[in-house]
């Protein structure tokens, strides 16, 4: 009988937030993550190559939902951002407990919250690209894409932090309508 159990990389994920949250993420270590979760620490460095990654392992997951979602879109500019971030929204809306666990984390640790930043100036880069290559002006598509994503970062705070927040992807309709911009 094998002794191998199917979600290793869910349960990895579950038990450094768990751990993250009950010691800190500077005392929990890589090996206490893999024993949480009942794996060996060669699965865990099989699924991520520290443990920062289990917070930013779905990066370039996310980055390319987005670009996709650009590329494929015959809106306007605006709304193939739109469009992106409603891909995004579906994305995490099921995963709302651990979004806003991993929020609370990285908003503790100051290379976790610079991490983050650097994260969102990829997706920004990468947005803008996906939008230069559909014809936009780069200053044009830099501009519209720096403020979508402001709108997504105010809604996903106010998702994350909220006790019982409306869905992400109408918090990003609030956003937009907030400051008077088509949501599309």
């Amino acid at each position: 009988m094998s002794r191998w159990k199917p979600g290793s990389r869910a349960r990895l994920q579950e038990a450094a937030l768990d751990l993250f949250l009950e010691h800190g993420y500077a005392a929990t270590t890589t090996a206490s993550i893999a024993e949480r979760a009942g794996v060996t620490d060669r699965t865990f460095y099989r699924h991520f190559k520290d443990k920062s990654e289990v917070l930013f392992g779905d990066e370039g997951r996310i980055e390319h939902l987005m670009v996709t979602a650009v590329a494929d879109s015959g809106s306007s500019a605006s709304g193939a951002l739109r469009e992106a971030l409603r891909a995004v929204a579906r994305d995490f809306e099921p995963r709302r407990g651990a979004m806003a666990r991993r929020a609370t984390v990285i908003e503790s640790v100051p290379d976790l919250a610079e991490r983050e930043l650097w994260k969102l100036r990829t997706w920004s880069q990468a947005l803008t690209q996906a939008l230069v290559e559909r014809g936009e002006e780069p200053f044009t598509a830099q501009a519209q894409v720096e403020v979508a994503l402001a709108l997504f970062r105010t809604a996903f705070q106010s998702w994350t932090h909220d006790d019982a927040p409306p869905a992400l992807d109408e918090l990003i309709r609030n956003a937009y309508t907030a400051v008077r911009l088509p949501h599309a």
